[in-house]
């Protein structure tokens, strides 16, 4: 059977450090707070997380520090066995950090509300969580 995929790619852009980005990313407890549920992360590569409550869940491929998380990711919502990559690369601007989000292999009855969840649940979230944090 060949699965038909979709890859999903977005940009945001956030008016903090690179390094508050990582951390968000990969901190459980940040993590919980700005997305409003359980995280598990185990921040080393070939480390294990489980996301949004264990909706979400995989391993981490390639870590750089303030620089780059690589995933590989699945969702409950997802045939078992099937997996897709994540790849968050964070690159340091003049107003902060631009986040360039690639997630590659997105079965494609997927990739609709998967494409909106990353900008709801993660994204938007994470912009409000950071900036709102440093403005306080």
């Amino acid at each position: 059977m060949k699965l038909k995929t979709d890859n999903i790619f977005q940009i945001t852009e956030l008016e903090v450090s690179c390094s508050k980005v990582y951390k968000a990313l990969m901190d459980e407890k940040s993590h919980s707070l700005f997305t409003g549920m359980a995280a598990k992360i185990d921040g080393v590569v070939g480390g294990e997380f489980e996301v949004m409550d264990g909706t979400a869940r995989g391993y981490f491929l390639n870590l750089s520090k303030d620089k780059r998380i690589v995933q590989a990711w699945t969702h409950n919502q997802f045939d078992p066995g099937i997996f897709t990559i994540v790849s968050i690369d964070l690159e340091k601007t003049e107003k902060g950090t631009r986040i360039n989000f690639n997630h590659i292999g997105v079965p494609e009855d997927s990739s609709g509300w998967l494409t909106e969840n990353w900008k709801k649940v993660y994204w938007n979230r994470l912009k409000e969580f950071l900036e709102e944090k440093v403005l306080h």
